[in-house]
């Protein structure tokens, strides 16, 4: 476990032994100092910090995606206690640490005061995304999917860590930003755009299940089964992947094995969303299922979540300029998804990207 671990759950069992017992009992005060020692590492400058924004957690501002049971526990713990954030400075006493953590065991609102611990609502900036550098934090996202995509290889462990906290960033960014072209980012080359679509695909599935209520847990995924939709493509020959022309049909035959490439290869990782594998087979099947894979299935359709990132998948590919035909402005799409509803796509999950799109689309200069 990281220290970060180590320190929550020396607070939630501390936490838990108040509630059981009282604040003196010599548990707490030998966990509040163990948790006390652990600070020395965590410190970011002088402070160390704590943020809750919906189901994910933020330690000093950055995803912690660890979701041990204490961890569970402790930011249910603060949603109860309706406390967002929490920020302890240099100099906390382990008695200060111990009279909060009493607080947040006991029942009502917090009513103390602590000169080294604040605690209260994260600000979310929203609208504009003034202060947010969304071209910047996209970009960076892309060299992160790099990464992970480069490691990927037959029977090798995925580092699902980093695709977590790619997601996590997704989330955050589109509630700061609620122009959805703004945060859909275009590929800076040829060689980039596999990532640059997987990352925009992954948004335009997390905006569509935001706009349909779907709970957090889903959302998250949700956003990994869009960064992993194309998988597959990655045991594909680099000639054909590569090609800036038309395939052949003998290439065009390879492309379209892309979908099995990726189920098989995500059902060998432990750990992988059921949604990922799903929606790596499916994502090309059509609503219709006349698409590929071919499937016997007997009234057999696309899941949700695959019908979700169809639609996602269909929208950044063609507003993408290729090698071999020009992007096709965004209304335009519009038209096409409408046009071919009910056949390619879900009618209904159409209708509502497109006026969910509409409303943002025009919502900021």
């Amino acid at each position: 476990m990281s220290e970060t671990t180590d320190f929550i759950t020396d607070m939630m069992i501390a936490l838990s032994n108040c509630s059981l017992y009282r604040k003196e009992h010599p548990a707490v005060l030998l966990l509040c100092q163990r948790a006390h020692g652990r600070l020395g590492a965590l410190y970011e400058g002088d402070t160390f910090s704590i943020a809750l924004l919906d189901d994910s957690l933020h330690i000093n501002g950055q995803p912690f995606s660890e979701k041990s049971l204490h961890v569970k526990n402790f930011m249910k713990r603060l949603k109860r206690k309706e406390i967002e954030k929490v920020v302890v400075s240099r100099g906390v006493t382990v008695v200060e640490l111990m009279d909060f953590i009493a607080e947040v065991a006991l029942p009502g609102r917090i009513s103390g005061t602590y000169p080294h611990i604040a605690w209260g609502i994260v600000e979310v900036k929203r609208g504009s995304g003034a202060g947010v550098d969304v071209s910047a934090i996209m970009e960076e996202n892309v060299e992160k999917l790099k990464g992970v995509f480069h490691g990927v290889a037959r029977f090798k462990r995925l580092d699902l860590k980093g695709l977590e906290e790619i997601v996590v960033s997704f989330i955050d960014t589109l509630r700061q930003e609620v122009n959805i072209l703004k945060v859909i980012t275009p590929a800076k080359s040829y060689s980039d755009y596999t990532f640059t679509h997987n990352t925009n695909v992954a948004v335009l599935s997390i905006f569509q299940a935001q706009a349909l209520a779907f709970r957090d847990e889903i959302l998250h995924d949700i956003g990994l089964a869009g960064l992993l939709h194309d998988v597959g493509k990655m045991f594909i020959s680099k000639e054909v992947l590569g090609k800036k022309g038309k395939l052949s049909g003998r290439e065009w035959e390879e492309m379209k094995k892309h979908p099995t490439y990726g189920a098989m290869y995500l059902a060998t990782l432990p750990d992988i969303p059921k949604y990922a594998l799903v929606a790596a087979y499916e994502h090309h099947m059509k609503f219709s299922g006349r698409g590929y894979p071919a499937t016997r299935r007997k009234g057999g359709k696309q899941h949700i979540i695959s019908q979700i990132i169809a639609i996602a998948d269909f929208f950044d590919a063609l507003r993408t300029d290729r090698p071999y035909r020009k992007s096709v402005d965004p209304m335009s799409i519009i038209g096409i998804l409408t046009e071919t509803s009910g056949k390619d796509f879900n009618p209904r999950l159409v209708e509502n990207f497109v006026r969910s799109y509409k409303q943002v689309a025009t919502a900021s200069p």
